[in-house]
């Protein structure tokens, strides 16, 4: 091999490497400082919660209010009360559990 092919090779793989990371197919919102983008179907999930059994009023108590199979995330997401507060744990969008108010759907493809 002379001195020159290795060299050649090299600079090849880095174009290859630098176009593979160019071309960025996730679908995936910005979401803003404090904020957490999930699944578009977690969401929908948060938001029936939100609008049907949030928080109750009264003592602040650890509660599960609802479990759901996501088909996007192929996982379970949990909606629960913890003193006081609704929040959402999905292995994939939000797996140390977050607040469902910092939530945002991610935006579909364009």
């Amino acid at each position: 091999m002379t001195p020159i092919r290795p060299l050649l090779l090299l600079a090849a793989a880095s174009v290859l490497l630098a176009q593979g990371c160019a071309t960025s197919k996730h679908d995936v919102a910005k979401a803003e400082a404090g904020q957490v983008s999930v699944c578009t179907k977690c969401y929908d999930q948060i938001r029936k919660a939100r609008s049907t059994g949030g928080p109750r009023g009264g003592l602040a108590t650890n509660r599960t209010i609802t479990t759901h199979m996501c088909e996007d995330c192929k996982d379970e997401m949990t909606i629960y009360e913890k003193d006081g507060v609704l929040k959402v744990r999905c292995a994939t969008c939000a797996p140390e559990g977050v607040d469902c108010d910092r939530c945002v759907p991610k935006t579909a493809a364009k």
